[in-house]
């Protein structure tokens, strides 16, 4: 039984690493295409909400720096998110960091799917949530624009409580090209909700620069 269970889990772990290295290899061949297969992204976002009631409306800032490294089949990502919520006039601060771990797969230089796991750490309580990740990209026809797509959610599994959802599209224009620089400016739209609350509705733009 034990030989059988050993052979088992030596056929399975070269299938999965097999299947990894196909997908690896994949990826790689989009690199002439697509010069950001293996590439660091550095993300200055800002967003600008609202969320009207009748009892009063609350109007929310929001700072998105994040840093994000690809490697072929791998991105790992960090994003610092500062929500500001002003209720008449008195701001009132949250802030958490997330670190992820993603898995890409793009068979084309015109499609990426990336998904993933990771952590966010909420300030306020300094607790740290199990966070998923889910994204799609799509290159233009003119081969320089993207428009992407994501969602994230964090998991608090001792309460069975969702303590941050995000969900939001924006396109991405390229407004300058070097040697091994791209930049593009970020507009876009994005829904938030913290412990199932408030739905807050943002616009959102920024500066990307991408080194590679």
């Amino acid at each position: 039984m034990t030989d059988i269970l050993g052979c088992c889990f030596e056929n399975g772990f070269a299938m999965v690493f097999g299947l990894l290295a196909e997908n690896n290899r994949m990826v790689m061949q989009n690199r002439d295409a697509d010069a950001t297969v293996i590439s660091a992204d550095f993300k200055a976002n800002f967003a600008l909400g609202w969320h009207y009631s009748l009892a009063k409306t609350y109007v929310y800032v929001n700072y998105l720096p994040e840093i994000s490294i690809n490697l072929a089949s791998f991105t790992t990502s960090f994003r610092y998110n500062v929500l500001t919520e002003y209720t008449d006039d008195f701001p009132n601060s949250f802030t958490s960091w997330e670190w992820l771990f993603l898995f890409n797969i793009q068979p084309s230089p015109v499609f990426k799917m990336s998904l993933g796991t990771g952590v966010q750490f909420e300030k306020y309580s300094g607790s740290y949530f199990n966070e998923h990740y889910i994204g799609f990209r799509f290159r233009m026809k003119n081969e320089r624009d993207f428009l992407d797509a994501n969602t994230r959610l964090s998991i608090d599994y001792e309460t069975g409580t969702v303590p941050f959802i995000e969900t939001g599209i924006h396109y991405k224009i390229q407004i300058a090209e070097f040697e091994h620089i791209f930049m593009y400016i970020s507009l876009g739209g994005m829904y938030q909700n913290y412990y199932s609350s408030h739905d807050i509705w943002l616009g959102r733009g920024g500066l990307i620069v991408n080194w590679h």
